[in-house]
């Protein structure tokens, strides 16, 4: 090891040690702004979970004429709109503590 290899070592310790970590506390009068995003989470899932079920019987009436190839793709839709919602929910979950 290097002199230059334990001074870049001694900074970056260093460097890290100085940094601030405020704490995550909620700015005043965020409550309602927290309620209608937990409102809107449950609407999405919802609409998403009622899509999936319309989806289904479309699909069984499509595979008993026949045609179920055709109605497969919409089943993938309400899939990904469900992620949307609990990806989009947990990044804000995350970024605002």
């Amino acid at each position: 090891m290097t002199m230059i290899d334990i001074i870049s070592s001694v900074v970056e310790i260093s460097a890290a040690a100085n940094i601030p970590d405020p704490g995550a506390t909620k700015p005043p009068g965020m409550g309602g702004v927290t309620t209608i995003i937990g409102w809107l989470k449950w609407i999405g899932f919802a609409v998403a979970g009622a899509a999936m079920v319309v989806a289904g019987i479309l699909i069984s009436v499509a595979f008993k004429r026949g045609e179920g190839h055709d109605v497969l793709p919409k089943i993938l839709w309400p899939c990904l709109g469900a992620v949307v919602v609990g990806s989009g929910i947990s990044w804000i979950a995350l970024l605002a503590g």
